[in-house]
């Protein structure tokens, strides 16, 4: 499975009343997901509970207004990867701009020490991994200055690298961001940055890059791949890829949700894949807002492990979105104007607002796995005999960390697209 998200957030200067200036910040998400071929090693995740619960919360918020402009269209997003970039630009902000990021994210408090342990306690976990790798930098316009307490804490906290660039030479700047993005990326994400999008005016490029590459505990084996029906609606089906595996897994029926669940570990790994399905074919809308009340850790807490036939597509999704409307419905607006506070970002005086966040992921589903012939052949002369998870219509789904900890998020509702 393979997971790209991008995040861009740009500071730059605008003309405002009087003789101040104010200039650009740009805020760039790259998050990636590879296919699910490795997976990630179990971290101590102590006192993070409730960061995941917040995190939870920030998920469903995005995602809803993500639907209600991609109604039909297939979504993948990071809400860790989101918040975590706004977040660093959060570390600058003061006065009522820091107060509606503060809720808006849903962060675990206001006080700016509090807010990056938080982060630093995710962050550290993976400093080192080869598996998910998840990497922070700021680009600094040439001969511009970031204050003391604030480049402390983005490089402590939130382990990012601070480099100065020239954003005047457009494109010189565009091709050594995106050279740094497709390293961090192995390649997957290219060319992220316009040189159009960087100008004199820009100041600061806050960038959380995530990668993520995860191998099933239990592989789909190639061989009973086949195409079959994926019903669009109740009217219109498709033919598609579809794996089929047998194998004792955790699911659960959701009465209250009209669903069911069915979770997917990845090896010597506590993250999963949780598929939320509805039962009919066409409710994937109802199941949408039912879950805007139901938490992912209730779903999780009822899955319970039973020998199941899994039938799931094969698919590539690729979501691009710029999230300005998105984070001014959730009460951050300030800073997109004058009205911005982030004087804690830089030595000069200069005024900075945001001009764009930019949020890409790509998520990839497959059979291939690192160790499949342990887990391939296990009881499938049997299926008929037991219970069916068939995905074969639209769903939710989430790559979870200890079963309420959102990484990425996202609905399948055409496996061709």
């Amino acid at each position: 499975m393979a997971l790209v998200n991008r995040r861009f957030s740009f500071l730059h200067k605008f003309p405002q009343i009087g003789a101040r200036m104010t200039s650009m910040l740009l805020l760039m998400l790259v998050l990636f997901q590879a296919p699910l071929y490795f997976a990630i090693t179990s971290p101590n995740w102590s006192g993070i509970p409730e960061f995941s619960r917040r995190l939870a919360i920030f998920s469903t918020n995005v995602y809803t207004t993500l639907v209600a402009k991609n109604a039909n269209q297939n979504i993948i997003f990071s809400p860790f990867s989101i918040q975590t970039c706004a977040a660093m630009a959060r570390m600058g902000a003061k006065g009522n701009t820091a107060a509606q990021l503060d809720r808006g994210l849903k962060l675990i408090s206001n006080n700016n020490a509090m807010i990056a342990d938080s982060f630093h306690k995710v962050l550290a976990t993976y400093e080192k991994s080869n598996v998910l790798r998840i990497a922070n930098k700021i680009y600094i316009k040439t001969g511009y200055q970031l204050r003391d307490d604030f480049r402390s804490l983005v490089s402590k906290k939130f382990l990012s690298a601070v480099e100065p660039i020239n954003f005047e030479n457009q494109k010189l700047a565009a091709d050594q961001i995106n050279s740094w993005v497709a390293l961090r990326t192995n390649n997957l994400i290219k060319n992220i940055i316009s040189p159009s999008i960087l100008n004199s005016d820009t100041r600061l490029l806050l960038i959380n890059a995530i990668h993520f590459k995860g191998n099933w505990v239990h592989q789909f084996p190639e061989i009973n791949t086949r195409n079959q029906p994926f019903y669009l609606n109740d009217a219109k089906s498709i033919r598609v890829p579809i794996m089929t595996m047998t194998n004792r897994l955790k699911y659960a029926n959701l009465r209250a949700l009209d669903a069911a669940a069915l979770e997917l570990p990845y090896k010597d790994s506590d993250l999963s894949l949780l598929i939320v399905l509805p039962n009919s074919n066409t409710g994937l809308p109802q199941l949408e807002r039912k879950l805007l009340r139901f938490p992912i850790s209730q779903i999780t807490k009822a899955l319970h492990f039973g020998e199941l036939t899994v039938h799931l597509p094969k698919f590539k999704t690729e979501f691009d979105v710029e999230l300005t409307d998105t984070f001014k419905k959730l009460g951050m607006t300030d800073i997109f104007t004058h009205r911005a506070d982030f004087s804690r970002m830089l030595k000069s005086p200069e005024r900075l607002h945001v001009s764009n966040i930019i949020h890409k992921a790509f998520i990839e589903v497959n059979e291939r796995g690192t160790e499949a012939a342990a887990f391939t052949a296990l009881g499938l002369e049997d299926r008929m005999l037991k219970p069916t998870f068939n995905a074969n219509h639209p769903f939710n789904y989430y790559i979870v960390k200890d079963h309420n900890m959102v990484i990425f998020a996202g609905k399948l509702v055409n496996p061709t697209k």
